[in-house]
């Protein structure tokens, strides 16, 4: 009974004028469940996210900086139906640990940005919010992702082993013919998988 929606925008400008599109329609849906039940997480550059503070920080909004190594190696697609896949994973870094942690993400920048898996991804990159760190990740498709899962295979056995087995969580949005591609590979860790709706577009 939760649905997620997947939004990404170029500029702070365009996150505003689409809020104003549909603020009839969000107020509808927000006096309908309530607030309480509706929470945001926004994840971009510093600046971008102290011009969205005044207006998502009372709602409560998680604000999630993303790293400056971050990574687009293809280009995204315009005007068309939306079905590629995002990843999210979430690592909850114990104290005084988090600076180990961020000394890996240019080795993981690396294998992504030179990998096989390069020409589907739509993006890559770290962020952090406290002692989280994102990383939100977009691929084409689910040969993709397996590609890249090649990519950095072995890698992940280091950040796992920092933050202990329920220090991650993992989230895959796409199409359900794609997700049901990688259900074996990734529900062993406990990835939640949600459908991506056919209306999905890239404008």
């Amino acid at each position: 009974n939760r649905v997620l929606c997947r939004e990404a925008y170029a500029t702070v400008k365009g996150v505003m004028e689409h809020g104003k599109e549909v603020k009839e329609e969000f107020q509808a849906i927000e006096s309908e469940i309530g607030a309480e039940r509706i929470r945001f997480m926004c994840m971009g550059p510093s600046a971008g996210l102290e011009a969205l503070k005044p207006h998502l920080g009372p709602k409560g909004a998680r604000m999630v900086e993303l790293d400056s190594g971050s990574l687009a190696p293809a280009a995204m697609p315009k005007g068309c139906t939306d079905t590629h896949i995002t990843i999210l994973v979430e690592f909850i870094v114990p104290d005084g640990k988090l600076d180990e942690f961020k000394a890996g993400f240019p080795k993981f920048y690396k294998a992504t940005k030179s990998g096989a898996g390069a020409e589907g991804c739509y993006y890559y990159g770290f962020g952090i919010e406290g002692n989280s760190v994102i990383c939100r990740e977009g691929y084409k498709d689910a040969e993709a992702c397996g590609k890249h899962a090649e990519d950095i295979k072995g890698m992940l056995e280091e950040p796992l082993k920092l933050v202990g087995a329920t220090g991650m969580k993992l989230n895959v949005v796409g199409p359900k013919a794609e997700l049901d591609k990688m259900r074996e590979r990734l529900e062993p860790r406990g990835a939640i998988f949600w459908e991506l709706d056919e209306g999905a577009l890239w404008r």
